[in-house]
């Protein structure tokens, strides 16, 4: 599996488990512990999600620098 094709499946799974998170913080009989747990996952995940998107950038970055320039991208 390609770099870019396991970054999308972990943005998937993060996505998924956060909608799960979501459906379950807004069940009112959820006790305030467990509400608290879930939310501290949710914040681990989103740092997860920023750290795999800073990564996608870099290589982006790393790719284009090492392609060249169109004459269209030249004349910007």
């Amino acid at each position: 599996m390609e770099r870019s094709e396991q970054t999308r499946c972990d943005f998937g799974e993060i996505r998924n488990r956060l909608d799960e998170i979501a459906s379950q913080v807004r069940d009112d009989e959820l006790p305030l512990d467990a509400a608290l747990d879930l939310y501290d996952e949710a914040v681990k995940l989103g740092m997860k999600a920023a750290e795999l998107l800073e990564t996608v950038e870099e290589g982006g970055r790393m790719q284009s620098d090492s392609e060249p320039m169109s004459d269209d991208e030249e004349a910007h």
